[in-house]
């Protein structure tokens, strides 16, 4: 047969494309293709190169790309408009002040009390206040004569607050009125003295009751400013003042004046961690009163012999203060002029050295200072009231002060604090009897040098304003240069005081002093037990204890009633020769704010 050239070509095309699909579907180690034409042909296998997949990783890799951005400012226009001032309404946190305080009652030995107090309220521009004071007895002691006595005080402080500054002022009026009542009545002697027939009794009640006799009064005008600077901190490099100006003007019964006039500055600046500080005081005291204090035909005392004294005192304190850490230093130097009858310039040390033990539980520290202690006739009166006037002034100088001790906090509630020191003291004034204006009715002051050890121990618990308690001890010892004995002078004093709140409704309050012995000395045989030195009969005045207590029982916030237990233990103890206190004082009455 013969077969078409063209179609036998076509075959051989279509053979050669399909060959490779036949090839891989054959498993065989041979293969066999079929071809058209003359006879089986057969055709080896040829070897493959294997194909493995390539491993690609999906993390693509960009680099960074920069963008750049070309500024164009834009023109923008605007209008201002004006924003009224913000009102701040301060409305305050605390309790409801009242202007007007009233206290007012009246207990056994005819005793009234009245106390005022009308004050501003919240302000941060200025602050003041009034306050009058009255109390009194207008009843005896029991055998012991005219025991009456009177206080009026009436006074008032202004405050005015500026943006860097503060001012204060405050002026007060006091008049005391009593009776130098300290005679034995029993002793028949006295009545001798005064002219007074022991065996009638009419002049016997009249001596007694006698108004003007024994009468004693002082008038005191007392004024106090200050002005500070605000930034009274450490937290700021600025300069710090502080400035005082103190007068006070006495007059007594018996022609006594005194003007007493201090006027001082202390001023610091921070430098880093130290502080540079100075104080500078003028402290100037004028006295007229009467260098002889004489009985009249009448037996009265009359002043005589009057004297004029005058004094000064000028002090400048420079010192640092640092603080690293715990540990908290002062050092400095106290230059000080006591200017009288001759001018004797002091140099004192000023050191004062604290550190911190866990967390301020405790802190001990220690000091060394000095001073030139101002005397004044107020201050004397007011430690001891029958003082005469014909005592002479001197000023105590505190040469040596060298103190020791630890203060810290056993917790939040608990503080406690023991000290010691030992103080070496010129012109040290003690209280006698006075025989020479008086029959031992008055005291004198006479002076000594002298070296005093006080140890001082204080614990106080408190627990928020609910609870109170504290305790102190001090006890002394007097090593004098000319007397045997520090007279009037107590070897030891203990106090105790206490507060209870209970749901603000009911106010405990209590306070007991313990003081112990006091030497004194008579020149006639005391009714105690003595020992005769020279010319004076030596003893001791017993220690004594006396417990004050009162309650007070808040029926609103506005209104309360209150009653006061003053020397509760009864006892008519002597603090001062000869003259012993009221028995148990009940006083009551109530309180209103408004």
């Amino acid at each position: 047969m013969k077969i078409n050239r063209n179609k036998i070509l076509l075959f051989f095309i279509i053979a050669i494309y399909n060959l490779p699909v036949i090839s891989q579907q054959n498993d065989s180690s041979e293969e066999t293709f079929l071809g058209i034409g003359s006879g089986n042909r057969r055709i080896s296998k040829f070897q493959k190169s294997s194909i493995f997949p390539v491993h690609t990783d999906s993390i693509t890799i960009i680099e960074n790309i920069k963008y750049y951005l070309e500024p164009k400012q834009q023109l923008i226009s605007y209008k201002v408009e004006d924003i009224k001032p913000a009102r701040l309404k301060i409305t305050a946190n605390g309790e409801k002040l009242y202007r007007g305080y009233l206290k007012a009652g009246i207990g056994n030995y005819l005793t009234p009390l009245l106390d005022l107090n009308y004050a501003s309220k919240r302000s941060r521009d200025e602050s003041w206040g009034i306050n009058s004071n009255t109390h009194g007895s207008f009843s005896s002691i029991k055998d012991m004569g005219n025991t009456k006595y009177s206080d009026f005080i009436l006074g008032g402080y202004y405050q005015k607050f500026f943006l860097n500054y503060d001012f204060w002022s405050e002026i007060k009026y006091q008049r005391n009125s009593f009776q130098l009542y300290g005679l034995d009545y029993s002793d028949s002697l006295m009545y001798q003295f005064y002219d007074v027939d022991f065996n009638n009794n009419s002049q016997l009640e009249s001596f007694k009751d006698d108004d003007n006799i024994f009468k004693q009064n002082y008038d005191l005008f007392d004024m106090h400013l200050k002005f500070n600077s605000v930034n009274t901190g450490r937290d700021t490099n600025k300069l710090r003042i502080k400035s005082w100006v103190d007068y006070h003007h006495l007059n007594s019964n018996y022609n006594l004046s005194e003007n007493h006039f201090l006027v001082g500055a202390h001023s610091g600046w921070l430098v880093l961690d130290e502080e540079f500080l100075a104080t500078f005081e003028i402290d100037i005291n004028n006295i007229n009163a009467p260098s002889v204090m004489e009985l009249d035909d009448n037996k009265l005392i009359q002043p005589r012999n009057m004297s004029t004294q005058s004094s000064g005192i000028v002090r400048l304190n420079p010192h640092i203060y640092s603080r690293k850490n715990n540990f908290i230093f002062k050092a400095g130097l106290s230059v000080q002029a006591n200017i009288g009858e001759a001018t004797k310039f002091h140099v004192f040390p000023d050191f004062d050295v604290s550190y911190s033990l866990f967390n301020d539980i405790f802190i001990p520290y220690g000091g060394w200072s000095g001073n030139v202690q101002r005397n004044t006739f107020n201050n004397i009166r007011l430690e001891n009231p029958f003082i005469s006037e014909d005592s002479k002034l001197q000023n105590t100088i505190q040469k040596s002060n060298l103190f020791v001790g630890i203060r810290g906090s056993l917790s939040n509630k608990f503080t406690f604090n023991v000290s010691t020191s030992f103080q070496k003291l010129d012109s040290m004034y003690f209280f006698v009897v006075d025989t020479i204006s008086s029959y031992g009715n008055k005291f004198q002051m006479v002076y000594d040098n002298l070296r005093k050890n006080s140890f001082l121990a204080e614990i106080t618990y408190q627990e928020n304003e609910k609870l109170k308690i504290s305790a102190k001890a001090e006890y002394f010892i007097y090593n004098l240069v000319n007397f045997n004995n520090a007279w009037q002078r107590p070897d030891f004093i203990f106090t105790l005081s206490g507060l209870l709140d209970l749901a603000d409704k009911i106010i405990l309050k209590s306070d007991i002093y313990f003081v112990g012995t006091r030497p004194s000395f008579s020149y006639s045989e005391p009714k105690v037990e003595n020992e005769l030195n020279g010319d004076k009969y030596i003893y001791d005045l017993k220690s004594f204890l006396d417990m004050n207590i009162s309650l007070e029982y808040r029926y609103t916030k506005k209104v309360s009633a209150f009653i006061q237990f003053n020397n509760f233990t009864g006892k008519k103890y002597q603090y001062w020769t000869n003259f012993p206190v009221q028995s148990i004082n009940i006083l009551g009455g109530v309180t209103f704010s408004f």
